[in-house]
C-alpha cells in the first residue's frame, strides 16, 4: 500500500460544521422546495417555512445528544455499542442505502437543472459523469478540503443573495400575499410536510461529521449550530417571501425551478440584466457541497461497518453506482414530484429522525456512553535505519474520516 493509503483523521472547526449544515440545507432544496411548499400553502407558504424552524432545531438536537454520549464515534460505530454488533450493522446498512439513494437524487437534481435551464442539448449522462468526477476528487481529499470549499461557497453565496434581494425590491408586490390565512392555519401546517423530508430528515449526515470537530472547539459547537439553524430558517423564509412577492402564487407554483426563474425578473435600467447565471453558479456550488457530503458520509459509514482501515477505496465504486442510479431513479419531473410527496418525505423522516431518536432513547435507557477513539488507523510509516528498514505504526487521536496522510 502506498503512503496515501491511510487516513490522517483531519479535524474541522465548529464554524465550518455550521456552514456545512447551512449549505447542505440550501443545496438542492433552494430551487426546488419553495415550489413544493407554495403548491400546498399558496400565499401562506412563508408561514410554513417559519413553522419549520423549530423542527430544524429539534432534529439537530437529537444528533447533538447522541454526540454528547459518543463524542468520538459516528452513528455506524455507536449503533453497534447500543444495540449489539450485528443489529448495529443492520441498522447502519439502512443508512448506507438511504445515503446512496439520496446521492443519486441530488445528482439527478443538478443534471435536470443544467439540462432544462443551461445546456438543453447536452446528454444527461455526460453531465452526471462530469459532475461526479469532481465529487470523487473532493471526497478523496477529505473532510477538511470539503469544509474549506464550503467556507468559500458560503461567503460568495451570501454576497450574491444580498445583491439579489436589493435588486428585486422594485419588482415586489405586497398584494400577492392577500388574502392572509384565507383557509386558516391548515394550509401553512400542511405546507411543512415536504420540508420534513427535504431537507430536515436528510440532516442525519451530521452523525458522521460531528466526531470530526476539534476538541478545543466543541464547546462552541452547539452555539454555532443554533446560529446555522436560525440562518437556514431566515434564508428559507426570505426566498419564499420574495418568490411570492415577485412572481405570485400562480407563476411560482408552475415553475420547477422558481427561484431561478424569479431572478430573470431583475432589470435595472437595462444595465443589470440576465443575472440568473449568478444563481445558477451558486446553486451548483451548494449542490456540490451536498453531494460531496452525501458521498463522504456514505463511504465513511460503509467503511466503518465493514471495519476497513480507510473509506477511500469505496469512493470510486460508489460513484459507478450513483451515476446510473441517478438516471433511473425517476422518469420525469411529474414522477419526481409524486415520488417526493408520496414516498421520500415518509422515508426520509423515518430514516433521519425516527431511527436516530429511537437509538438515543435506547442509549439513555441502557445508560450507554462511550468516549473511546473511533478514528481510522494512521498508515504505517517506513523509516530507513542503518541495518535496514523498520515499520513504525501509530494511531490518531482524532475522529473518523479525514484527509490523506502527509507521511
Amino acid at each position: 500500500m502506498g503512503k496515501y493509503a491511510g487516513i490522517n483523521n483531519t479535524m474541522i472547526s465548529s464554524g465550518q460544521c455550521a456552514k456545512i449544515l447551512f449549505l447542505f440545507a440550501l443545496g438542492s432544496a433552494a430551487l426546488i422546495l419553495p415550489t413544493a411548499v407554495t403548491v400546498i400553502a399558496k400565499q401562506d407558504a412563508w408561514i410554513s417555512m417559519l413553522l419549520a424552524g423549530p423542527i430544524n432545531y429539534f432534529v439537530v438536537m437529537i444528533y447533538l445528544a447522541l454526540a454528547d454520549r459518543f463524542p468520538n464515534l459516528t452513528l455506524a460505530q455507536y449503533s453497534e455499542k447500543v444495540i449489539g454488533t450485528w443489529a448495529g450493522k443492520a441498522f447502519t446498512l439502512t443508512f448506507v442505502f438511504f445515503m446512496l439513494l439520496l446521492s443519486a437524487l441530488v445528482l439527478r437534481n443538478i443534471s435536470d437543472f443544467i439540462t432544462l435551464s443551461v445546456l438543453p442539448l447536452t446528454p444527461l449522462w455526460f453531465i452526471n459523469v462530469t459532475f461526479m468526477v469532481v465529487i470523487i476528487y473532493g471526497v478523496y481529499l477529505g473532510i477538511e478540503t470539503i469544509a474549506r470549499t464550503g467556507e468559500i461557497i458560503f461567503s460568495w453565496g451570501m454576497f450574491v443573495m444580498t445583491i439579489l434581494v436589493f435588486a428585486l425590491f422594485s419588482q415586489f408586490n405586497f398584494h400577492n400575499f392577500e388574502p392572509f390565512l384565507y383557509e386558516g392555519w391548515m394550509r401553512p401546517v400542511k405546507g411543512i410536510y415536504p420540508i420534513l423530508g427535504f431537507p430536515i430528515g436528510e440532516f442525519v449526515f451530521l452523525t458522521a461529521i460531528l466526531p470530526l470537530i476539534k476538541q478545543e472547539d466543541r464547546q462552541k459547537l452547539r452555539k454555532h449550530l443554533k446560529l446555522s439553524v436560525v440562518l437556514i430558517s431566515t434564508m428559507s423564509i426570505l426566498m419564499v417571501v420574495f418568490l411570492l412577492g415577485v412572481m405570485g402564487v400562480y407563476e411560482a407554483s408552475r415553475s420547477p425551478f422558481a427561484i431561478y426563474d424569479m431572478v430573470k425578473y431583475i432589470n435595472i435600467e437595462e444595465i443589470l440584466v440576465r443575472v440568473e447565471v449568478l444563481v445558477a453558479v451558486i446553486w451548483v456550488g451548494t449542490v456540490f457541497m451536498k453531494l460531496a457530503l452525501c458521498v463522504y458520509t456514505l463511504s465513511v459509514m460503509s467503511a466503518q461497518m465493514l471495519k476497513l482501515a480507510t473509506y477511500r477505496p469505496l469512493v470510486a465504486p460508489y460513484a459507478f453506482i450513483i451515476v446510473p442510479l441517478s438516471m433511473i431513479v425517476y422518469r420525469n419531473n411529474a414522477h419526481a414530484n409524486h415520488f417526493a410527496m408520496e414516498v421520500w418525505t415518509v422515508y426520509s423522516v423515518f430514516q433521519g429522525v425516527v431511527l436516530p431518536l429511537g437509538l438515543l432513547l435506547v442509549a439513555v435507557i441502557r445508560g450507554k456512553k462511550d468516549f473511546s477513539d473511533g478514528s481510522f488507523p494512521e498508515p504505517k510509516k517506513v523509516e530507513k535505519k542503518a541495518g535496514g528498514e523498520k515499520g513504525a505504526g501509530g494511531t490518531s487521536g482524532g475522529a473518523a474520516g479525514g484527509d490523506p496522510s502527509p507521511a
